[in-house]
């Protein structure tokens, strides 16, 4: 019995040896893999720098007082630092870099793939602002890098004012960063967008409200003070020779003369014209008659482009084959009015407007006069007559027989307030020929 109970005594203290045993072991294991996780992935982080779910740091990156985000930065799981700093997608920044005041943006502006600073810096695919952003002072990086007031968005309804549903479809301008800036009122979103120029244009056309021509002289004679005055004119008559040497006949001379006396004031005229002897003359004719002289073949006329109807010419082999069926007064005039003959032009609103603000308004802020004075050919003219009377004006040659007269056209006023008003315009008792 004894000789039992001393068995089961030995077996109890064996056990018990072999469970103390196990737990050294284990404890040994825990330790060994403390210790081999602080041989990995060192990473020491001095001073200032405030990491949130944020920045994620590979082998053995020592950051020392380098980096500061200060005012309005939220960055979540979105900088990856990796072998002494490389921050890819976004930013790559390299060397010391001061940065200051280098990026003015005003307005809704939508930016995409568009900023992209040289040497030190490189931003790609990085910025997107879109509608009204007011950024100011949000991002200041000290030491290495320091931007400060890089972006700075103004919404439209700062110089606007208000679009909503009382005043949408309105246009309005305001000068930004030394540039006056057109907007429109959108009738569908009721918020202000970035007019072209071709809502500029056609915006006039309709406030102007053109349905017939008046006389020069009186649209002449109502300029304000700061308004500036464009005109552009058929040549006066001449006789049946059309080719670009053909000058102005007796008559011609005199209806000339005439319009120019009628157009005496202490205005200052700069003129135009195309490179044919007929508008040379009509211009050199038009400031005779203001002077009070007979001739005044000295004057300073400019030669300008884009004075025919080529302007308008998308396809030359399937205009000149419908001019030599038709004719080139029915041709233009139905694709006019009626768009007929579409494929050898292009659109008619976006092409007249393009030729009112690529050649009629830089003429007229080149010459800096009070009246910028163009006098050119009929087939430029007709279609530019029926933009801007919104096609009420009839010069339907292809069904009513009528065609631009000598001398008429259309001239602009243009506003100190960037506004413009349209005018059909006559140097002749009338603005329009029957044939």
């Amino acid at each position: 019995m004894r000789k039992r109970r001393l068995i089961k005594i030995l077996f109890s203290l064996s056990i018990l040896a072999l469970l103390n045993s196990c737990s050294d072991d284990s404890e040994s294991s825990v330790n060994s893999k403390g210790s081999d996780a602080g041989e990995r992935d060192s990473v020491v982080v001095h001073d200032s720098v405030n990491v949130i779910d944020s920045i994620r740091i590979i082998d053995s990156v020592v950051v020392k007082d380098s980096v500061r985000i200060i005012d309005s930065v939220d960055v979540k799981d979105s900088v990856r630092i990796k072998d002494s700093v490389v921050v890819k997608d976004s930013i790559r920044i390299k060397d010391s870099v001061d940065v200051k005041d280098s990026i003015h943006i005003i307005d809704s502006v939508n930016v995409k793939d568009s900023v992209r600073i040289k040497d030190s810096v490189v931003v790609k695919d990085s910025i997107r602002i879109k509608d009204s952003v007011d950024v100011k002072d949000s991002i200041h990086i000290i030491d290495s890098v320091k931007v400060r007031d890089s972006v700075a968005v103004r919404d439209p309804e700062y110089f606007l004012g208000k679009c909503s549903q009382e005043n949408k479809g309105t246009l309005k301008s305001a000068i930004i960063q030394e540039e006056r800036r057109y907007f429109l009122c959108d009738e569908g979103t009721v918020m202000w967008r970035a007019a072209s120029n071709v809502d500029v244009n056609d915006y006039y056309v309709q406030k102007s409200a053109v349905s017939k021509f008046v006389r020069l002289d009186s649209v002449a004679g109502i300029l304000a003070e700061g308004e500036k005055l464009v005109v552009v004119i058929r040549h006066a008559e001449r006789n049946t020779d059309s080719a670009s040497g053909t000058p102005l006949n007796a008559n011609g001379v005199q209806q000339a003369k005439e319009l120019g006396g009628k157009l005496a004031s202490n205005l200052e005229y700069h003129y135009g014209a195309s490179g044919s002897i007929r508008t040379q003359q009509t211009c050199r004719y038009i400031a005779a008659g203001r002077a009070g002289v007979d001739t005044l073949v000295d004057l300073s006329v400019d030669t300008l482009s884009h004075m025919g109807e080529s302007w308008y010419v998308k396809d030359a082999d399937a205009y000149n084959t419908a001019k030599n069926s038709k004719g080139s007064w029915y041709v233009l005039s139905k694709w006019a009015y009626e768009n007929s003959y579409s494929s050898a032009f292009y659109d008619f609103g976006p092409r007249c407007s393009e030729w009112i603000d690529s050649v009629a308004i830089p003429f007229s802020e080149r010459a800096g006069t009070d009246v910028a004075f163009i006098a050119t050919h009929d087939l430029l003219i007709m279609p530019l007559v029926a933009y801007i009377s919104a096609k009420k004006i009839d010069i339907k040659y292809y069904d009513s027989k009528k065609w631009l007269n000598y001398l008429a056209g259309f001239a602009i006023v243009l506003k100190p307030d960037g506004s413009r008003v349209f005018y059909a315009v006559k140097g002749l008792d009338a603005g329009r020929i029957s044939s």
